[in-house]
């Protein structure tokens, strides 16, 4: 984890790397089949790969979690990762802030290639689908504590993905 920080350029901060393998790394459902490994064609560093199966009554069935290295989004301004998807497809990413409010936001990406993703702290809402019952709804995004970041895909398929370390841009 150390290592992954230190190559953080000062511009940013690591919030999930993949260079410890799996750790800290969960799927919701055992049919969503998570690895790591390199992919020359994107980012010179270990990337998340995930197959997952079709959609089912669940609706968290192909969420997949990253613990948090780094929990203190303060000094940040936006997220961003790099992703390529097998096929098109819109990809939700979401969190809890301090207040247990959920966040999401959603990206539509492109078939087959490596594409930039950010999603801006003054742009994301809380997300108008589910809040934990306990969340303190109306309240200022504050992501001095957040304890990991989850993403799931939003098609109707089965498919696969790769997914770069998520960072806070400062």
């Amino acid at each position: 984890m150390l290592f992954s920080i230190l190559l953080a350029p000062a511009d940013e901060m690591v919030i999930h790397s993949f260079g410890n393998g799996l750790a800290g790394v969960r799927a919701a459902n055992p049919d969503v089949r998570c690895s790591v490994g390199r992919d020359r064609s994107g980012p010179d560093e270990q990337v998340l790969q995930v197959e997952y199966p079709a959609p089912t009554g669940n609706p968290a069935g192909r969420d997949v979690q990253c613990e948090a290295e780094n929990r203190n989004w303060s000094s940040g301004r936006a997220v961003s990762f790099q992703v390529k998807p097998a096929h098109a497809l819109r990809l939700s990413v979401s969190f809890l802030d301090r207040n247990r409010v959920v966040y999401t936001s959603w990206a539509d990406l492109k078939e087959g290639v490596w594409q930039a993703v950010r999603f801006a702290f003054a742009d994301i809402k809380p997300n108008p689908y589910f809040q934990p019952p306990d969340a303190k709804q109306g309240s200022a995004i504050d992501v001095s504590d957040v304890a990991f970041i989850a993403f799931a895909p939003q098609d109707q398929t089965s498919g696969r993905l790769s997914i770069s370390r998520f960072v806070i841009e400062k």
